[in-house]
Protein backbone atom coordinates (compact mmCIF):
# COMPACT_ATOMS: atom_id res chain seq x y z
CA UNK A 1 0.00 0.00 0.00
CA UNK A 2 1.35 3.49 -0.86
CA UNK A 3 2.26 5.69 2.06
CA UNK A 4 -0.45 8.38 2.26
CA UNK A 5 1.90 10.60 4.25
CA UNK A 6 4.17 10.85 1.22
CA UNK A 7 3.62 12.85 -1.97
CA UNK A 8 4.73 9.74 -3.85
CA UNK A 9 1.26 8.28 -3.21
CA UNK A 10 -0.06 10.74 -5.81
CA UNK A 11 -0.01 9.43 -9.40
CA UNK A 12 -0.04 12.99 -10.74
CA UNK A 13 2.95 13.95 -8.66
CA UNK A 14 4.87 10.83 -9.71
CA UNK A 15 4.32 11.66 -13.40
CA UNK A 16 5.42 15.25 -12.87
CA UNK A 17 8.45 14.23 -10.81
CA UNK A 18 9.57 11.72 -13.44
CA UNK A 19 9.48 14.31 -16.23
CA UNK A 20 11.14 16.86 -13.98
CA UNK A 21 14.02 14.50 -13.09
CA UNK A 22 14.90 14.00 -16.75
CA UNK A 23 14.69 17.71 -17.50
CA UNK A 24 16.77 18.63 -14.45
CA UNK A 25 19.62 16.36 -15.55
CA UNK A 26 19.63 18.29 -18.81
CA UNK A 27 19.66 21.58 -16.91
CA UNK A 28 22.84 20.66 -15.01
CA UNK A 29 24.51 19.34 -18.13
CA UNK A 30 23.72 22.73 -19.69
CA UNK A 31 24.96 24.80 -16.75
CA UNK A 32 28.30 23.00 -16.56
CA UNK A 33 28.73 23.17 -20.34
CA UNK A 34 27.78 26.86 -20.41
CA UNK A 35 30.25 27.90 -17.71
CA UNK A 36 33.02 25.77 -19.19
CA UNK A 37 32.41 27.10 -22.73
CA UNK A 38 32.51 30.70 -21.44
CA UNK A 39 35.85 29.93 -19.77
CA UNK A 40 37.17 28.20 -22.92
CA UNK A 41 36.25 31.16 -25.11
CA UNK A 42 37.71 33.88 -22.88
CA UNK A 43 39.73 32.49 -19.93
CA UNK A 44 38.26 35.45 -18.05
CA UNK A 45 36.62 35.37 -14.62
CA UNK A 46 34.72 38.48 -15.66
CA UNK A 47 33.01 36.75 -18.59
CA UNK A 48 32.26 33.65 -16.54
CA UNK A 49 30.54 35.97 -14.07
CA UNK A 50 28.65 37.72 -16.87
CA UNK A 51 27.37 34.41 -18.28
CA UNK A 52 26.28 33.31 -14.81
CA UNK A 53 24.58 36.70 -14.41
CA UNK A 54 22.58 36.23 -17.62
CA UNK A 55 21.19 32.90 -16.38
CA UNK A 56 19.58 34.44 -13.31
CA UNK A 57 19.21 38.19 -13.95
CA UNK A 58 15.85 37.93 -15.80
CA UNK A 59 14.31 36.59 -12.58
CA UNK A 60 15.19 39.95 -10.98
CA UNK A 61 14.00 42.17 -13.80
CA UNK A 62 10.85 40.29 -14.78
CA UNK A 63 10.19 38.09 -11.73
CA UNK A 64 7.16 39.99 -10.36
CA UNK A 65 5.58 40.09 -13.83
CA UNK A 66 6.13 36.36 -14.25
CA UNK A 67 4.51 35.86 -10.84
CA UNK A 68 1.39 37.80 -11.82
CA UNK A 69 1.11 35.77 -15.02
CA UNK A 70 1.48 32.53 -13.06
CA UNK A 71 -1.47 33.58 -10.86
CA UNK A 72 -3.54 34.85 -13.77
CA UNK A 73 -3.13 32.29 -16.55
CA UNK A 74 -3.35 28.52 -16.99
CA UNK A 75 -0.12 27.18 -15.50
CA UNK A 76 -0.14 24.02 -17.61
CA UNK A 77 -0.30 26.00 -20.86
CA UNK A 78 2.43 28.35 -19.62
CA UNK A 79 4.71 25.43 -18.74
CA UNK A 80 4.19 23.79 -22.14
CA UNK A 81 4.92 27.02 -24.03
CA UNK A 82 8.04 27.84 -22.01
CA UNK A 83 9.52 24.35 -22.28
CA UNK A 84 8.83 24.13 -26.02
CA UNK A 85 10.62 27.45 -26.54
CA UNK A 86 13.53 26.21 -24.41
CA UNK A 87 13.91 23.24 -26.75
CA UNK A 88 14.26 25.58 -29.72
CA UNK A 89 16.74 27.84 -27.90
CA UNK A 90 18.99 24.90 -27.02
CA UNK A 91 18.89 23.58 -30.58
CA UNK A 92 19.99 26.99 -31.89
CA UNK A 93 22.81 27.23 -29.33
CA UNK A 94 23.95 23.69 -30.13
CA UNK A 95 23.98 24.33 -33.88
CA UNK A 96 25.91 27.60 -33.58
CA UNK A 97 28.44 25.97 -31.27
CA UNK A 98 28.86 22.91 -33.50
CA UNK A 99 29.49 25.10 -36.55
CA UNK A 100 32.00 27.34 -34.74
CA UNK A 101 29.82 30.45 -34.92
CA UNK A 102 29.21 30.85 -31.18
CA UNK A 103 31.51 33.54 -29.78
CA UNK A 104 31.13 35.06 -26.30
CA UNK A 105 28.53 37.61 -27.48
CA UNK A 106 26.35 34.86 -28.98
CA UNK A 107 26.77 32.80 -25.82
CA UNK A 108 25.71 35.71 -23.62
CA UNK A 109 22.68 36.47 -25.80
CA UNK A 110 21.36 32.89 -25.90
CA UNK A 111 22.16 32.38 -22.21
CA UNK A 112 20.11 35.49 -21.46
CA UNK A 113 17.28 34.09 -23.56
CA UNK A 114 17.36 30.82 -21.62
CA UNK A 115 17.62 32.73 -18.36
CA UNK A 116 14.44 34.60 -19.28
CA UNK A 117 12.63 31.35 -20.06
CA UNK A 118 13.82 29.77 -16.80
CA UNK A 119 12.79 32.90 -14.90
CA UNK A 120 9.31 32.72 -16.42
CA UNK A 121 9.00 29.02 -15.62
CA UNK A 122 10.18 29.33 -12.02
CA UNK A 123 6.93 30.69 -10.46
CA UNK A 124 4.92 28.35 -12.70
CA UNK A 125 6.96 25.35 -11.53
CA UNK A 126 6.73 26.37 -7.87
CA UNK A 127 2.95 26.83 -8.03
CA UNK A 128 2.27 23.59 -9.92
CA UNK A 129 3.47 21.32 -7.08
CA UNK A 130 0.90 22.63 -4.53
CA UNK A 131 -1.76 21.91 -7.16
CA UNK A 132 -0.68 18.27 -7.49
CA UNK A 133 -0.72 17.18 -3.82
CA UNK A 134 -2.71 17.76 -0.64
CA UNK A 135 -1.48 20.41 1.76
CA UNK A 136 -0.66 17.73 4.36
CA UNK A 137 2.15 16.34 2.17
CA UNK A 138 3.22 19.62 0.56
CA UNK A 139 6.44 19.84 2.61
CA UNK A 140 7.26 16.28 1.53
CA UNK A 141 6.63 17.12 -2.14
CA UNK A 142 8.86 20.20 -2.00
CA UNK A 143 11.62 18.22 -0.27
CA UNK A 144 11.32 15.42 -2.85
CA UNK A 145 11.62 18.03 -5.59
CA UNK A 146 14.79 19.20 -3.88
CA UNK A 147 16.16 15.66 -3.78
CA UNK A 148 15.40 15.28 -7.50
CA UNK A 149 17.02 18.63 -8.25
CA UNK A 150 20.15 17.75 -6.33
CA UNK A 151 20.42 14.16 -7.56
CA UNK A 152 20.52 15.74 -11.01
CA UNK A 153 23.01 18.27 -9.66
CA UNK A 154 25.17 15.31 -8.58
CA UNK A 155 24.77 13.14 -11.69
CA UNK A 156 24.30 15.87 -14.34
CA UNK A 157 27.75 17.46 -13.99
CA UNK A 158 29.40 14.03 -14.17
CA UNK A 159 27.48 13.35 -17.38
CA UNK A 160 28.42 16.82 -18.62
CA UNK A 161 32.10 16.11 -18.03
CA UNK A 162 31.89 12.88 -20.04
CA UNK A 163 29.83 14.46 -22.83
CA UNK A 164 32.16 17.46 -23.15
CA UNK A 165 35.26 15.25 -23.12
CA UNK A 166 33.99 12.71 -25.66
CA UNK A 167 31.57 14.65 -27.87
CA UNK A 168 32.12 18.37 -27.22
CA UNK A 169 30.16 21.26 -25.73
CA UNK A 170 27.65 21.44 -28.59
CA UNK A 171 26.39 17.93 -27.82
CA UNK A 172 25.80 18.94 -24.20
CA UNK A 173 23.54 21.77 -25.40
CA UNK A 174 21.65 19.39 -27.72
CA UNK A 175 21.15 16.89 -24.89
CA UNK A 176 19.64 19.58 -22.68
CA UNK A 177 17.21 20.51 -25.44
CA UNK A 178 16.04 16.91 -25.77
CA UNK A 179 15.47 16.50 -22.02
CA UNK A 180 12.83 19.26 -22.01
CA UNK A 181 10.59 16.89 -23.98
CA UNK A 182 10.12 14.71 -20.87
CA UNK A 183 8.67 17.63 -18.91
CA UNK A 184 6.41 18.58 -21.82
CA UNK A 185 5.00 15.03 -21.86
CA UNK A 186 4.54 15.05 -18.07
CA UNK A 187 2.61 18.33 -18.17
CA UNK A 188 0.31 16.92 -20.84
CA UNK A 189 -0.45 13.84 -18.71
CA UNK A 190 -1.00 15.32 -15.23
CA UNK A 191 -4.29 16.61 -13.86
CA UNK A 192 -4.04 19.83 -11.85
CA UNK A 193 -6.36 20.83 -9.05
CA UNK A 194 -8.89 23.62 -9.84
CA UNK A 195 -6.71 26.21 -8.04
CA UNK A 196 -4.24 25.93 -10.88
CA UNK A 197 -6.80 26.86 -13.48
CA UNK A 198 -7.05 30.35 -14.95
CA UNK A 199 -7.46 33.00 -12.29
CA UNK A 200 -10.51 35.23 -12.17
CA UNK A 201 -8.34 38.24 -11.45
CA UNK A 202 -8.81 41.00 -14.01
CA UNK A 203 -6.95 43.94 -12.55
CA UNK A 204 -3.95 45.61 -14.14
CA UNK A 205 -0.70 43.65 -13.98
CA UNK A 206 0.99 46.51 -12.14
CA UNK A 207 -1.79 46.61 -9.52
CA UNK A 208 -1.46 42.87 -8.93
CA UNK A 209 2.32 43.20 -8.63
CA UNK A 210 1.89 45.89 -5.98
CA UNK A 211 -0.67 43.78 -4.16
CA UNK A 212 1.79 40.89 -4.10
CA UNK A 213 4.59 43.12 -2.84
CA UNK A 214 2.31 44.57 -0.17
CA UNK A 215 1.37 41.05 0.95
CA UNK A 216 5.05 40.10 1.34
CA UNK A 217 5.96 43.30 3.19
CA UNK A 218 3.06 42.95 5.63
CA UNK A 219 3.68 39.24 6.27
CA UNK A 220 6.54 39.44 8.76
CA UNK A 221 7.57 35.77 8.53
CA UNK A 222 7.69 35.65 4.74
CA UNK A 223 9.49 39.01 4.64
CA UNK A 224 12.16 37.79 7.07
CA UNK A 225 12.66 34.57 5.12
CA UNK A 226 13.17 36.47 1.87
CA UNK A 227 15.82 38.68 3.50
CA UNK A 228 17.74 35.60 4.62
CA UNK A 229 17.44 34.04 1.15
CA UNK A 230 18.88 37.26 -0.33
CA UNK A 231 21.97 37.02 1.89
CA UNK A 232 22.53 33.36 1.02
CA UNK A 233 22.09 33.96 -2.71
CA UNK A 234 24.23 37.06 -3.11
CA UNK A 235 27.10 36.11 -0.82
CA UNK A 236 26.90 32.31 -0.86
CA UNK A 237 25.66 30.98 -4.17
CA UNK A 238 27.24 33.84 -6.10
CA UNK A 239 30.69 32.54 -5.20
CA UNK A 240 29.79 28.99 -6.25
CA UNK A 241 28.99 30.21 -9.77
CA UNK A 242 32.73 30.80 -10.19
CA UNK A 243 33.48 27.06 -10.11
CA UNK A 244 34.65 26.98 -13.77
CA UNK A 245 37.41 29.46 -12.93
CA UNK A 246 38.19 27.69 -9.63
CA UNK A 247 38.47 24.31 -11.35
CA UNK A 248 40.97 25.51 -13.92
CA UNK A 249 42.87 28.51 -12.57
CA UNK A 250 43.11 27.47 -8.89
CA UNK A 251 43.06 23.67 -9.03
CA UNK A 252 44.30 23.19 -12.64
CA UNK A 253 41.82 20.34 -13.12
CA UNK A 254 39.92 21.41 -16.23
CA UNK A 255 36.40 20.21 -17.02
CA UNK A 256 36.87 17.05 -14.93
CA UNK A 257 37.52 19.09 -11.78
CA UNK A 258 34.54 21.32 -12.61
CA UNK A 259 32.27 18.28 -12.93
CA UNK A 260 33.51 16.88 -9.59
CA UNK A 261 33.04 20.19 -7.75
CA UNK A 262 29.56 20.75 -9.16
CA UNK A 263 28.57 17.17 -8.33
CA UNK A 264 29.95 17.67 -4.81
CA UNK A 265 27.57 20.59 -4.30
CA UNK A 266 24.71 18.37 -5.44
CA UNK A 267 25.77 15.51 -3.17
CA UNK A 268 25.66 17.80 -0.15
CA UNK A 269 22.30 19.21 -1.17
CA UNK A 270 20.83 15.70 -1.44
CA UNK A 271 21.55 15.27 2.28
CA UNK A 272 19.46 18.33 3.08
CA UNK A 273 16.68 17.20 0.77
CA UNK A 274 16.46 13.78 2.42
CA UNK A 275 16.45 15.33 5.91
CA UNK A 276 13.65 17.75 4.96
CA UNK A 277 11.60 15.02 3.29
CA UNK A 278 11.54 13.04 6.54
CA UNK A 279 9.93 15.87 8.52
CA UNK A 280 10.20 19.59 9.18
CA UNK A 281 9.12 19.95 12.80
CA UNK A 282 12.63 21.22 13.58
CA UNK A 283 12.64 23.75 10.73
CA UNK A 284 12.23 27.43 11.51
CA UNK A 285 13.67 30.79 10.54
CA UNK A 286 16.41 30.65 13.19
CA UNK A 287 17.74 27.39 11.74
CA UNK A 288 17.90 28.94 8.28
CA UNK A 289 19.61 32.07 9.59
CA UNK A 290 22.25 29.94 11.33
CA UNK A 291 22.77 28.00 8.09
CA UNK A 292 23.59 31.23 6.25
CA UNK A 293 26.20 32.17 8.86
CA UNK A 294 27.82 28.74 8.42
CA UNK A 295 27.69 29.12 4.62
CA UNK A 296 29.64 32.36 4.87
CA UNK A 297 32.35 30.76 7.01
CA UNK A 298 32.64 27.78 4.64
CA UNK A 299 32.93 30.15 1.66
CA UNK A 300 35.83 31.91 3.40
CA UNK A 301 37.50 28.53 3.90
CA UNK A 302 36.98 27.62 0.25
CA UNK A 303 38.68 30.82 -0.85
CA UNK A 304 41.73 30.03 1.29
CA UNK A 305 42.26 26.53 -0.12
CA UNK A 306 44.68 25.57 -2.89
CA UNK A 307 44.34 21.77 -2.66
CA UNK A 308 41.56 20.26 -4.76
CA UNK A 309 40.75 17.18 -2.66
CA UNK A 310 40.53 19.27 0.51
CA UNK A 311 38.20 21.71 -1.25
CA UNK A 312 35.78 18.93 -2.31
CA UNK A 313 34.41 18.15 1.21
CA UNK A 314 34.13 21.90 1.89
CA UNK A 315 32.03 22.23 -1.24
CA UNK A 316 29.91 19.26 -0.12
CA UNK A 317 29.19 21.05 3.17
CA UNK A 318 28.31 24.22 1.27
CA UNK A 319 25.83 22.15 -0.71
CA UNK A 320 24.24 20.89 2.51
CA UNK A 321 23.98 24.35 4.08
CA UNK A 322 22.82 26.34 1.05
CA UNK A 323 20.25 23.70 0.11
CA UNK A 324 18.89 23.79 3.65
CA UNK A 325 18.44 27.54 3.29
CA UNK A 326 16.90 27.40 -0.19
CA UNK A 327 14.58 24.42 0.21
CA UNK A 328 13.79 25.15 3.84
CA UNK A 329 12.72 28.68 3.00
CA UNK A 330 10.53 27.36 0.15
CA UNK A 331 8.82 24.90 2.47
CA UNK A 332 8.12 27.54 5.10
CA UNK A 333 6.88 30.08 2.56
CA UNK A 334 4.67 27.62 0.66
CA UNK A 335 3.00 26.55 3.91
CA UNK A 336 2.43 30.17 4.97
CA UNK A 337 1.23 31.79 1.72
CA UNK A 338 -2.39 32.10 0.52
CA UNK A 339 -3.06 30.33 -2.78
CA UNK A 340 -4.41 33.39 -4.60
CA UNK A 341 -1.01 35.12 -4.28
CA UNK A 342 1.14 31.97 -4.43
CA UNK A 343 2.51 32.74 -7.91
CA UNK A 344 3.51 36.28 -7.01
CA UNK A 345 5.12 35.32 -3.71
CA UNK A 346 6.94 32.45 -5.46
CA UNK A 347 8.20 34.92 -8.05
CA UNK A 348 9.58 37.15 -5.28
CA UNK A 349 11.39 34.13 -3.84
CA UNK A 350 12.80 33.33 -7.27
CA UNK A 351 13.64 36.96 -7.97
CA UNK A 352 15.66 37.10 -4.77
CA UNK A 353 17.16 33.59 -4.88
CA UNK A 354 18.19 33.55 -8.53
CA UNK A 355 18.61 37.28 -8.91
CA UNK A 356 20.81 37.39 -5.84
CA UNK A 357 22.93 34.64 -7.36
CA UNK A 358 23.30 36.60 -10.59
CA UNK A 359 24.30 39.78 -8.76
CA UNK A 360 26.68 37.87 -6.51
CA UNK A 361 28.34 36.01 -9.39
CA UNK A 362 28.80 39.22 -11.36
CA UNK A 363 30.26 41.00 -8.32
CA UNK A 364 32.65 38.12 -7.62
CA UNK A 365 33.65 38.00 -11.30
CA UNK A 366 34.45 41.72 -11.37
CA UNK A 367 36.25 41.60 -8.01
CA UNK A 368 38.24 38.53 -9.07
CA UNK A 369 39.45 40.27 -12.23
CA UNK A 370 40.84 43.08 -10.03
CA UNK A 371 42.01 41.42 -6.79
CA UNK A 372 42.15 37.73 -7.70
CA UNK A 373 39.56 34.98 -7.48
CA UNK A 374 40.46 33.59 -4.06
CA UNK A 375 40.60 37.03 -2.43
CA UNK A 376 37.18 37.87 -3.88
CA UNK A 377 35.65 34.62 -2.58
CA UNK A 378 37.11 35.12 0.92
CA UNK A 379 35.65 38.64 1.05
CA UNK A 380 32.26 37.40 -0.17
CA UNK A 381 32.11 34.68 2.49
CA UNK A 382 33.05 37.12 5.26
CA UNK A 383 30.29 39.51 4.15
CA UNK A 384 27.79 36.62 4.13
CA UNK A 385 28.59 35.54 7.69
CA UNK A 386 28.66 39.11 9.05
CA UNK A 387 25.39 40.15 7.37
CA UNK A 388 23.57 37.01 8.58
CA UNK A 389 24.91 37.50 12.10
CA UNK A 390 23.72 41.12 12.15
CA UNK A 391 20.30 39.96 10.91
CA UNK A 392 20.13 37.40 13.74
CA UNK A 393 21.03 39.99 16.36
CA UNK A 394 18.44 42.45 15.07
CA UNK A 395 15.78 39.73 15.07
CA UNK A 396 16.66 38.72 18.63
CA UNK A 397 16.49 42.34 19.83
CA UNK A 398 13.06 42.79 18.25
CA UNK A 399 11.82 39.60 19.88
CA UNK A 400 12.96 40.87 23.28
CA UNK A 401 11.14 44.19 22.75
CA UNK A 402 7.92 42.39 21.81
CA UNK A 403 8.10 40.38 25.06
Amino acid sequence: MPDKSSALSSRNYLIYLSGSVVSLHGLWIYRVALGWFAWQLTHSEFWVGVVAFTQFAPAVVFGPIFGVLADRFDRRAASLLINATSIMNMLVLGLLTATGKADISVLVMLSLMQGTLDGAHMPVRMTIVPNLVDKEVLHNAIALNSIAFNVSRFVGPALAGLIIKWFGVATAFFVNGVTYIALVIAMILVTLKPAAEKSEQSGAVWDEMRAGARYVIQHTQIRALLIIVALASIFGRGALEMMPAFADSVFAGGSTALAILTSAIGAGAIVSGVALSRGTAWLNISVIRLAVICAGLLTVLLGLLDTFWIAVPVVVMLGVILSLCGVGSQILIQTLVDDDVRGRVSSFWGMIAFGGTSIGSLAVGISASIWGLQNAVVATGALCAIAALISALISKRRAVKVQ
